[in-house]
């Protein structure tokens, strides 16, 4: 299915094509729906998080078939973040995909994709080179040709948790990681089929629809991690359904290795805010598994066509908005106008500084 595409040519256009799609995709009479948002300077950027735009995968031949050389890449990253960032954070991190939050929003890459849970914020976003002067350059300006990309992160879960528990072979091989102990893999098998039938049902949120299907990958990989080995055993053979999901989960997206690129899907996830910048940003987030390589991928991406690309799922895209921003220099300035600014976006001291001496969009 296609992309739904919108073209707007001021702010006042933008806030009726949002408020559009939320009425469409009421949860209820009274409820609007989740969306989440991200802002594009360039219209042509791909929904595709650094590490998989940025590291190539042809580098990494050297490790096995089943470790992924873009884990050892990130890991490394995660290492000499820590060190050298451990003193500034008010809350640390617990798991290495907290970690990860904390890098994407400051530029280290990582296989996360950031979207923010405000559509104003990322609108700021797609603008900011109209704000910042120092930053961007005229021809970063001239050049551009901004979007914001809308996602309903609940309706791409729910069609990414159907590929999941559709494949018998992944769910196989999460058991099989169980390692060589005493456990029951018929039991298992049986468990995942039965999570696979009433899995709409159960994870359904009747009084909070808004929070269907959204999890914490760190607050589950804490709790599993909580759990002795013949624990977790117990209660994954006891029909234990938060367990046994949790458990396939963590394993799908939180371990180094490959996986197919034509049926796993991104998860959409929130994370603990670790630093005032990502509270700022209202920062939610897709975790992309690390995909496997073959030559049809990497022929098609030569081509500019990115399978690993969330614009390119054709799965689930229909569940993305994208919003051209026509005439952007002038919805800057309505921006302005209304009392937004990229302090929204960074709130560090230099960046509020600056927001009071300087009131002023750049053409």
């Amino acid at each position: 299915m296609a992309i739904n595409e919108y073209k707007v040519y001021s702010f006042r256009d933008y806030i009726e094509v949002t408020t559009t799609i939320g009425k469409s995709r009421k949860i209820a009479p009274n409820s609007p729906p989740v969306l989440w948002s991200r802002g594009h300077r360039q219209e042509e950027w791909n929904l595709q998080p650094t590490l998989l735009r940025d590291v190539p995968f042809g580098a990494m031949n050297i490790f096995s078939d089943k470790i992924s050389g873009r884990a050892v890449e990130e890991e490394v990253r995660r290492q000499h973040y820590l060190a050298k960032n451990y003193h500034f954070l008010p809350k640390d991190p617990k798991t290495n995909i907290g970690w990860y939050e904390v890098m994407q929003h400051h530029g280290v890459k990582t296989r996360l994709l950031d979207w923010s849970e405000s559509t104003l914020h990322s609108l700021l976003f797609a603008l900011e080179c109209f704000f910042d002067n120092e930053k961007y350059r005229t021809n970063d300006r001239i050049d551009s040709s901004p979007c914001v990309w809308i996602l309903e992160p609940i309706e791409w879960n729910m069609e990414t948790f159907k590929n999941i528990l559709s494949d018998q072979d992944l769910i196989d091989q999460c058991i099989e990681s169980l390692g060589k102990g005493s456990f029951d893999m018929n039991k298992l098998q049986q468990n995942y089929a039965g999570l696979s039938q009433v899995f709409d049902a159960y994870i359904g949120c009747v009084s909070a629809g808004h929070l269907r299907g959204i999890f914490n990958l760190s607050s589950i990989l804490e709790e599993l991690q909580s759990r002795e080995y013949a624990e977790l055993i117990y209660l994954l053979e006891n029909g234990e359904l938060y367990y046994c999901l949790g458990f396939l989960l963590t394993f799908i997206y939180l371990s180094t290795k490959h996986r197919k690129w034509d049926h796993i899907m991104p998860l959409s996830i929130v994370e603990s805010y670790h630093s005032e910048r990502i509270r700022a940003q209202k920062g939610a987030f897709s975790v992309f598994p690390y995909y496997e390589e073959d030559s049809a991928k990497q022929s098609l991406a030569s081509l500019g066509i990115l399978l690993d690309a969330m614009e390119y799922m054709d799965k689930a895209n229909h569940f993305l908005h994208k919003i051209v921003l026509n005439n952007a220099d002038e919805i800057a300035f309505e921006v302005m106008n209304a009392g937004l600014n990229i302090s929204w976006l960074y709130p560090e001291m230099p960046v509020v500084a600056n927001a009071i001496e300087q009131r002023e969009i750049f053409y």
